[in-house]
């Protein structure tokens, strides 16, 4: 985990490590009853899951104490491994699917997470609700980002950002009218484990 993280030019404190290793065994003991991730060896998982889901730390700050929407979180990726990293951050995991959420319920307590919460629903559903607070960025990574764009300019913060998961650059077409491109950045995976394209949109200022 360090020398992949090392390699993005992350450092990775020995409890952050431990953590990372006990998300791990957890990970890879539900995921034999739950469908979690179709990638089961374990260096596989830490390189292709867990560093993948910090690449963001490279490409894009978050600001102290920033609220974080992961939606369609799944295994937890990329939220659990940001918050693993930025405690500070205050997180909510949004996954439609019961036992996805009951394990990611799981982990938040084997791993004593504070400030993470969960939302068993879709970010249709999340966005109905009566929203007490803006959220400053939105992370997607198991999703299509038109499959879910709708939902999110409401939800964000003044010049709130959304951070995209992806494997290619972004069209102009696909960013839509309420955002603007604020970066983009192309990374290779450690061992030879592919490309990532973290793209970073920002809400526009006279979005109303």
């Amino acid at each position: 985990m360090n020398s992949s993280a090392r390699e993005l030019g992350l450092t990775i404190s020995e409890s952050h490590a431990e953590q990372f290793v006990r998300y791990l065994t957890h990970l890879i003991t539900w995921n034999k009853t739950i469908n979690l991730t179709a990638i089961t060896d374990p260096k596989e998982i830490i390189t292709k899951h867990f560093v993948d889901s910090l690449t963001a730390l490279v490409s894009t700050n978050f600001r102290q104490d920033s609220i974080v929407l992961d939606v369609g979180s799944g295994g937890g990726f990329p939220g659990i491994p940001l918050k693993i990293i930025r405690s500070d951050i205050q997180l909510t995991l949004v996954e439609p699917v019961q036992k996805k959420c009951s394990f990611l319920n799981s982990v938040i307590g084997l791993l004593q997470l504070r400030g993470v919460s969960t939302f068993a629903g879709t970010i249709e559903q999340y966005a109905k609700q009566a929203l007490t607070q803006s959220i400053d960025a939105v992370v997607v990574r198991a999703l299509k980002f038109d499959d879910i764009q709708k939902h999110i300019p409401a939800l964000l913060t003044e010049k709130g950002k959304v951070i995209l998961y992806r494997t290619s650059l972004i069209e102009n077409k696909e960013i839509g009218e309420e955002f603007h491109r604020l970066n983009e950045t192309t990374l290779l995976l450690p061992y030879g484990s592919g490309k990532r394209v973290i793209t970073v949109l920002e809400k526009k200022h006279l979005y109303i």
